[in-house]
Formats: C-alpha cells, structure tokens, sequence
C-alpha cells in the first residue's frame, strides 16, 4: 500500500512538472485566460455543480434498489465527498468513505451494492462510446476534420459493450483479479438489464451528466477564444472520459489534463488550448469540492460516528 502510495504521487508530481515545463515554454497560452469573463465563471460553475448533483441522483437511484431512501443532504453530500476523498485519498478513497457510510448507516451490503457500481461503470462507458461513435461519424459527416481512427475505437468499444451480457464469465480463482471483477460487472449489468425502471433513469442521469460535461467543455472552449463545434467539444469531452481508467493519481490530475490535450491535438483544435480548458475545468470543479466538500463530510462524518 505504502509503495502504491508512493508511485501515486510520484506520477502526480512528474505530470505536474511536465504541465509546467509546456506553459513555460508556450506562455503564449496564458494570454487565454485574459479572455475568460465572470458570466463564462458563473456558467462553468453551475455546470459543474449539475454534474456533481447529476451523480448524487444516480446513487439514490442505485441505493434505492435495495430499499435505501436516502435523504437529499445524504446524495447530494456522498456526491461531494467522494469528489473530495478522491482528491485527498490515494486510489479513489472518496468511493470507500461512501461504501463505509452507506454499509455502517444504512446496512447496504458492500458486495450487492459494489457489483451493481461496477456495472454502472460499464453502462456509462457504453453511452460515452455511443455518444463519442455517433459526434464523430457526424463530424465526419459534415467534412470536419476527424481521423477516421476516432469512430472506429467509439465503434469498437460501443459494440463490445452491447455484447458483453451474452458472455458466460466461469468460475475463476480470486487470485485473478481482473477476471473476477469482470464476472462481477456481467452479473451486475444482467441485475441492471433485467429492472427497465432503474435502467431507464441511469442511462437518462448518464446522458445528462455527458450533456453537462460536453456543455463545460464547449463553455470553456468559448471563453478562451477558440471557434469550436458544440459536437467537436463534446467528442473531446468523451475521449478524455477514458483518462478514468487510467486511475493513477489523485482525482485523475495530470492525466485527465494530459487527454484533453492529446484529444484537442488529435482534432486539431490545439493542444495547448486544449491543456488550458482542461486546467480552467479542473480549477472550478477544485473549488466546488474544496469548499462544499468539507461541509458535507462533517456533517455526514457526525451522523456516520
């Protein structure tokens, strides 16, 4: 664990170098910012702050298959708290505060409730590779620029998704761990299929939390002076969603910053300005959590003690 920690935050320090190191040698970029007005402010932080509710409703939704009613101070803060524990915690610790609450407060069993997370993980995943394959076939469409690369991996990934409740996973040892947690998600997306109500509102709350992130995108794009295509930010938005798989440093930082760019470059938007919106992004969205973050986990702690 000590060295997992330890990796971590020596991934987080090196990105955050090589972050410095490309503004200091572009400082160019900077004047960007010089465009950013309060109404753009304003907006990005309503966004964001509609994503961060946008994910409390879909665990009350989650928690609500097992008869958990939880409260509005409960969904709307384990949303913040988790954004915050994800930030201070190595490795996701948000999620574990939340599991701990919702097992010792309410009795939810971890396994139940952790099975039908990850396969909430797969469903959102599929709606991203949807909505990624259908912006850039669109794009395409519209003789925008777009490698052709770009649609086939949304296709790909959309596709195998469809397919994978129909894979029998057999029994395996414990030790394979990947292979255990994929049979875990194939049993919690068949859990999922099988109730249309919850199904409904997840992939509706899924959409929505796409709609809003694709929207601060586009927002922030704008307020820094670059002419993009609402569709063009949204499929940046969606290729930057893969950077959550690569869970190496607290709450993603460097490497989500490090896919924006890639995606904006891929594009041809500009890497550097994509770098500059991520960075915009990651600043509102850090003064969200930091300042209603631990007003909620105080008051949550009080109850979980």
């Amino acid at each position: 664990m000590k060295i997992n920690k330890f990796l971590q935050y020596a991934i987080l320090i090196a990105a955050l170098i090589l972050i410095y190191w490309y503004l200091s040698k572009n400082p160019n970029l900077f004047i960007h910012l010089e465009r950013v007005t309060l109404s753009d402010f304003l907006i990005l932080l309503f966004l964001r702050f509609l994503l961060l509710l946008i994910n409390g409703f879909t665990l009350k939704a989650y928690a609500a298959k097992y008869m958990v009613n939880l409260h509005t101070r409960e969904w709307v803060g384990l949303s913040f708290v988790t954004a915050l524990g994800n930030y201070i915690s190595p490795f996701s610790g948000g999620m574990l505060f939340r599991a701990g609450y919702l097992k010792i407060k309410h009795h939810l069993s971890l396994t139940k409730f952790t099975i039908l997370l990850i396969s909430n993980y797969m469903l959102f995943f599929w709606c991203v590779a949807l909505t990624g394959f259908t912006s850039s076939m669109y794009l395409i469409n519209q003789k925008v620029y777009t490698p052709w690369q770009v649609p086939f991996f949304f296709g790909i990934i959309t596709l195998f998704l469809m397919t994978i409740k129909y894979i029998q996973v057999p029994e395996f040892s414990s030790r394979l761990w990947i292979i255990k947690k994929f049979s875990e998600a194939t049993s919690g997306l068949k859990i999922l299929i099988q109730d249309k109500r919850l199904l409904t509102r997840i992939i509706f709350y899924t959409f929505l939390n796409i709609l809003a992130n694709g929207l601060s995108f586009y927002v922030a794009y704008r307020s820094i002076g670059i002419d993009i295509l609402f569709t063009q930010a949204i499929l940046i938005s969606m290729i930057s969603v893969f950077s959550l798989i690569i869970n190496i440093t607290p709450a993603n930082i460097g490497v989500h910053e490090g896919m924006v760019s890639f995606a904006s470059s891929t594009l041809k938007v500009g890497g550097g300005e994509g770098l500059i919106v991520a960075l915009i992004i990651r600043a509102i969205t850090m003064i969200l959590v930091f300042t209603i973050g631990p007003f909620f986990l105080y008051n949550l702690s009080k109850k979980f003690s």
